[in-house]
């Protein structure tokens, strides 16, 4: 999460609220080779599918706390241009989510609509890889501050992925090497906002439950709302847990790409975003995710090696590449013909 000035201007998230006991995971130990630190992630991306990662003790992790920060006032601006401006920049769902999403037109779990507004930037746009797009003002002007941002949160993840292939016995770079910044991907900056309630339907959900579709998002918040569902527990509305937001920490989780590759062995789950709890209600709540999907040219097909399963006796294996696997999910999902839910970790493999 960003530095304690966004924290210093919300209400505090309620003591009282019940939280999903997420492990906090050092990024400095982690950098250090650390078997202990290595374990608790790998247990981590099992059984919750999410952790927090500790930046506060490691040089590069406070200079991404600093880039969060910068992309808190970006998502600030940007959302206080007036509502004609940024349909300028609508997105062309579902072809292309890069752009402008308007509150509403996404369907809930219970049928009602969102009550969030995002833009999506994509990274082979801010850095180069392909021509630009033409985006709102702030993101123009803030290009340099973005190509920071996705920089350093790409090598947190990078030390992330590292620690796994140690753990899952691969070759060290193996899950970093499909998603590097110098190749073409869907790889995306997300910037996320709220309005705040005045008054606060607490049973509200603002963005409906999803896994998310690529390898691992990087997450920084400082209101509550974001919800997991833990694993072997039923999709009911009291079976849901808050995330608390921690001063000086990143949210990250596993996404569906990385639990092909690894045959189930890792975890995507199921989350969402509700009304943000207690008075977080009554404040906008923003939120800045980088979310990390696969060059374009990588293949689905199953890692080979260390604790990842083989393919059973007449199970098939994945061979399309990404995006076009990526597409066929998404469609399907759209189409209401896949439903979002939690898969892999420890309620599908032992080791």
């Amino acid at each position: 999460m960003p530095t304690p000035r966004y924290f210093a201007q919300a209400p505090a998230f309620p003591a009282e609220t019940p939280v999903a006991s997420l492990p906090i995971i050092s990024l400095q130990k982690l950098q250090s080779g650390g078997s202990t630190e290595g374990q608790k992630l790998f247990e981590a991306c099992r059984e919750w599918g999410f952790f927090l990662i500790d930046l506060r003790d490691f040089d590069d992790g406070k200079t991404l706390l600093q880039d969060a920060e910068r992309m808190f006032d970006l998502t600030t601006e940007l959302f206080s241009l007036d509502q004609a401006i940024l349909d300028q920049y609508a997105y062309d769902a579902p072809r292309d989510l890069t752009g402008y999403k308007s509150m509403g037109r996404l369907k809930t779990d219970d049928g009602k609509t969102d009550h969030m507004h995002l833009y999506s930037i994509n990274q082979d746009d801010i850095l180069g890889n392909r021509p630009p797009r033409t985006n709102a003002g702030p993101i123009e002007s803030k290009r340099m501050q973005l190509q920071a941002f996705i920089r350093h949160c790409s090598a947190a993840l990078g030390v992330v992925l590292g620690a796994l292939d140690d753990q899952i016995g691969l070759e060290q770079g193996t899950l970093a090497a499909v998603s590097p910044l110098d190749d073409e991907s869907e790889t995306s900056v997300r910037l996320l906002c709220s309005p705040p309630q005045s008054a606060p339907e607490y049973d509200r959900i603002t963005l409906g439950g999803h896994t998310d579709i690529g390898t691992m998002t990087i997450l920084f918040h400082v209101v509550g709302g974001l919800q997991i569902l833990p694993a072997g527990k039923e999709n009911a509305m009291e079976n849901w847990q808050y995330v608390r937001p921690e001063p000086g920490c990143a949210l990250v989780n596993v996404g569906d790409t990385l639990v092909e590759w690894t045959g189930e062995l890792l975890r995507s789950s199921l989350h969402r975003v509700m009304t943000a709890p207690g008075d977080q209600a009554l404040v906008q709540r923003q939120s800045v995710a980088y979310l990390v999907r696969p060059a374009q040219k990588a293949s689905m097909r199953r890692i080979r090696g260390g604790k990842i399963p083989p393919l059973s006796e007449g199970e098939e294996e994945e061979i399309r590449p990404v995006n076009e696997w990526a597409a066929w999910r998404s469609r399907q999902i759209i189409l209401g013909h896949l439903k979002p839910q939690s898969r892999g970790g420890n309620m599908a493999v032992s080791v």
